[in-house]
């Protein structure tokens, strides 16, 4: 298996590529299809390789069985590096994608791009956080029109 330090970076750097324009060039005409049809598509690409990746290697003696429906089966999935990575980048692609959301659907509430920025700094960095403070403010300025 190669190093998996290139695919981190290429990832994170594609997934700020894509955050960069949403808060610096939101009105740019090509944004949209920027973020989503290169940086989420590209890191869509690099999800699917290392999640094949991972579903072929054999889990570390002792870590558990892996799997999805409890804690110690994603403790032990997730003690793979190839399978964290892939969850890593699987959050990154998300999370760029309720960027897109947060920018499209701000604009048609009429949300001023810059009452925008706090709930990108959210999402990129806390996610959940940042759709929640988005569906807030949404929520706030409809009450105040």
């Amino acid at each position: 298996m190669p190093s998996l330090k290139p695919l981190f970076k290429l990832a994170t750097f594609v997934a700020l590529g894509g955050w960069l324009l949403l808060v610096c060039l939101p009105f740019w005409q090509l944004t949209d299809e920027v973020v989503l049809g290169i940086a989420v598509v590209l890191l869509g690409l690099i999800y699917s390789w290392l999640l094949v990746a991972a579903m072929r290697q054999r889990p570390e003696p002792g870590s558990g069985r892996p799997g999805f429906f409890s804690l110690g089966g994603v403790l032990a999935l997730l003690r793979q590096p190839t399978a964290a990575l892939a969850a890593w980048v699987h959050i990154l692609a998300f999370d760029l994608m309720v960027g897109l959301y947060i920018r499209s659907e701000g604009a048609i509430a009429g949300i001023s791009h810059w009452a925008l920025l706090p709930c990108y700094l959210l999402t990129l960095m806390f996610g959940p956080l940042g759709l929640l403070a988005f569906l807030a403010l949404r929520w706030w300025v409809g009450l105040a029109a």
